[in-house]
């Protein structure tokens, strides 16, 4: 068994006039597998995490992209119902139920997904 310990921190000294210092921590286990990978976009979509793999899990994603231009759509993969964007360095975090699969592409350049799926249960 793994523990994978979250942590999230927003601080800002002028947000908004106000002092802003919000931090929270979790303890996720980990029982399943955990992915790594990096995956190329394109403008066709390409299935990064296919449903049908894994339990319910933790997913970290990462544009590797220095462009600016090179922004990453995550996606419902045949649906193409869009999830959220990924401008180059931005990254996200999130638990996924795994009943869809997930899909990225990209409407300019090549850039590289780093993708890390950590699986809550053993298959």
């Amino acid at each position: 068994m793994a523990t994978l310990t979250p942590t999230l921190t927003l601080a800002s000294s002028d947000m908004n006039g106000d002092v802003l210092n919000l931090s929270v921590t979790d303890s996720l286990t980990v029982l399943g597998q955990v992915t790594t990978k990096q995956v190329v976009a394109t403008t066709s979509g390409v299935v990064f995490a296919a449903a049908a793999n894994y339990t319910k899990s933790y997913v970290y994603l990462k544009n590797l992209s220095t462009v600016a231009a090179e922004i990453i759509t995550i996606e419902k993969a045949d649906s193409g119902d869009e999830y959220f964007l990924l401008g180059a360095g931005e990254f996200a975090f999130f638990p996924w139920a795994s009943t869809v699969d997930l899909a990225l592409d990209a409407a300019t350049g090549s850039p590289v997904l780093e993708v890390r799926i950590y699986q809550e249960a053993a298959a």
